[in-house]
């Protein structure tokens, strides 16, 4: 019966995230609110209000606390964020180290303020990302990304400074405004 109870428990908050999930398909403000406050009952540090969180990211559920979003934070739809890693488990086996049980590493990931994360990104363990980065859509990205930079590729790679991106399209003035 006790395990039956824990299991629910478990269970509850998955339930009301996905029915928060729901709510972004007809009223984005309203599912942004509900589910900030979700992820932070799972323990998700967050500072400030995120813009933007795709409905369809997904966050590694193995240790909430280790992911910190910050305030303007933009992460596009299908954007996959890891904590956790197992592939130590397959190395040692690999060197003849003989394993009782699996084991992993757990590391947190940082989103300084004002970043952008492009769509079908992968961010992975241990990785900081700075303040006003852009990440291009499909980016695997690791490590320490610097303030101000634009990322694109597998594995990421710093191509552009934001700033000076940023002033050479408001010279083309090749862009649309949100009404």
């Amino acid at each position: 019966m006790k395990n039956n109870v824990q299991n629910i428990y478990k269970i509850l908050p998955r339930i009301k995230t996905r029915i928060i999930k729901l709510i972004s398909h007809f009223n984005h403000p309203v599912y942004m609110k509900f589910y900030i406050k979700a992820l932070k009952r799972q323990g998700m540090d967050i500072e400030g209000q995120p813009l933007y969180i795709g409905a369809t990211t997904s966050f590694d559920g193995k240790d909430y606390s280790k992911i910190h979003i910050s305030d303007k934070v933009v992460i596009s739809s299908d954007v996959r964020l890891l904590t956790h890693d197992y592939s130590l488990s397959r190395a040692f086996v690999a060197s003849g180290i003989q394993l009782e049980r699996e084991v992993y590493t757990l590391r947190d990931i940082h989103i300084g303020e004002n970043s952008f994360i492009g769509t079908k990104s992968i961010i992975m363990p241990g990785t900081k990302i700075g303040k006003n980065v852009i990440v291009g859509a499909g980016s695997v990205v690791r490590g320490e990304i610097p303030d101000n930079s634009i990322v694109i590729g597998n594995p990421a790679q710093v191509v552009a400074n934001t700033i000076e991106w940023a002033k050479r399209q408001r010279e083309k003035g090749d862009y649309l405004e949100n009404e």
